[in-house]
């Protein structure tokens, strides 16, 4: 007779081919949200046709078993998601999106900590309550979700369980991801070799900063005054980052010509093309 064991080591044999499959990560990550769909499906039927010896056999299934498959379900078709988004973002954009899908994870597990607690600590004292069948009460995040409310197969709190497991995968996956593209950005950033030089003075240059960091013209705005500063002390061998911010305070404490910088510029441009309009 099948067993659970054997269903979660063919499970685990099979995801460790995945990268055999294809070289495409989402055609890989499909391949393993199929699996994984296999073995709940096969457990299911081992759980309708066998039904458990006893109350404690029936606990330890719902609450270890069916969230060690159930949670790497979940884990794949999120992975699947945001690999499948990210492909349209540029590096800067990718870290703003792992962000804020890190902040969607913490939502989550603050909003469920007592369930969270409760499973970190290794709780006993309502098991009966979460993980027995034959409980009318159905969770908030699964109702409506009529393909989770299998009565032979679910029991309050297996989802929220899976589900805490899944995000602790997903938090270690977008950490490793945003590593990646740091070093990746970092990398980029030391290779590149301007010989340009800023040659103005450096609270002109953080006027210039400032009005295209409000301007949104870059990145839509998607974009911290420090990232641009960054960039633009690559360009031009020059840090003031770490004086951008009192250089706005200076700016913005001048009486007359806030912005005389631009303003000396917008001058210089319009001179420029009158005396070439009008030879």
């Amino acid at each position: 007779m099948e067993t659970y064991s054997e269903i979660i080591l063919d499970l685990e044999n099979d995801l460790s081919r995945m990268k055999e499959v294809s070289e495409n990560i989402p055609e890989q990550l499909e391949y393993a949200v199929g699996q994984c769909k296999v073995a709940l499906d096969r457990m299911r039927k081992l759980v309708v046709s066998e039904g458990f010896p006893d109350q404690m056999s029936e606990i330890y299934f719902f609450k270890k078993i069916k969230p060690a498959v159930y949670s790497k379900l979940l884990y794949y078709r999120t992975v699947f998601e945001i690999e499948s988004n990210r492909n349209v973002i540029d590096q800067k954009g990718q870290k703003k999106y792992f962000q804020q899908q890190m902040n969607k994870i913490k939502e989550y597990m603050d909003l469920h900590h007592e369930k969270v607690q409760y499973y970190k600590c290794s709780f006993k004292h309502l098991d009966e309550k979460y993980f027995v069948r034959e409980n009318t009460e159905i969770p908030l995040e699964v109702r409506g979700c009529h393909h989770l409310l299998d009565e032979k197969f679910f029991t309050w709190h297996d989802h929220t369980f899976s589900t805490i497991r899944a995000n602790e995968m997903l938090m270690d996956y977008i950490r490793n991801e945003l590593e990646k593209l740091e070093c990746s950005i970092t990398s980029t950033s030391v290779s590149y070799n301007s010989t340009l030089r800023w040659t103005g003075n450096k609270i002109d240059l953080a006027e210039v900063l400032y009005a295209l960091h409000f301007s949104d013209a870059i990145n839509d705005g998607n974009n911290t005054i420090r990232e641009l500063t960054e960039a633009f002390g690559y360009i031009f061998n020059i840090d003031v980052t770490k004086d951008i911010y009192r250089y706005y305070t200076e700016v913005k404490q001048r009486k007359i010509e806030h912005a005389k910088f631009l303003d000396y510029l917008r001058s210089i441009l319009k001179r420029r093309i009158e005396e070439e309009n009008s030879k």
